[in-house]
């Protein structure tokens, strides 16, 4: 399987993890009949908390690791030829391009810093979207 198709499928891998962590609000709503709205804010943040760190690290850590492994990239090495040793011919320039983006802020403080500005509106926006919504069809 080539790198670039890999590459792909853990795309859709980490779209998935960003549409949970955009369904949630809805789903805390729906499942846990939470009828309060700092009730349902609080359990929303700390689900999409939970959805974000495992998004944030699989996207930026964990999945370049695991393409570094079935590749035999090895990311420990002192120059570009130790590293990329035992990886394929065709598969050279899909890694080296992984590798050389992985450079740069880390993980966790990009996960601070979308949880922030992004996660945390949105989630009391949409909560009491969902909480007026609920408040509206029970009064009717």
């Amino acid at each position: 399987m080539k790198a670039s198709t890999l590459e792909i499928i853990f795309s859709l891998i980490t779209i998935l993890l960003f549409l949970l962590n955009i369904i949630t609000p809805f789903l805390v709503s729906k499942y846990l009949k939470v009828n309060k709205y700092i009730k349902l804010l609080l359990v929303s943040i700390c689900l999409t908390l939970i959805f974000s760190t495992l998004s944030t690290y699989w996207s930026e850590d964990l999945s370049n690791k695991i393409m570094y492994k079935i590749y035999g990239f090895d990311d420990y090495g002192m120059s570009d030829e130790e590293r990329l040793r035992n990886v394929s011919i065709e598969n050279r320039q899909a890694i080296q391009n992984i590798y050389e983006g992985s450079f740069g802020v880390g993980w966790p403080l990009k996960l601070i810093i979308m949880y922030v500005t992004i996660i945390i509106p949105y989630n009391i926006v949409s909560c009491g979207v969902v909480y007026f919504y609920e408040r509206k069809k029970h009064l009717s």
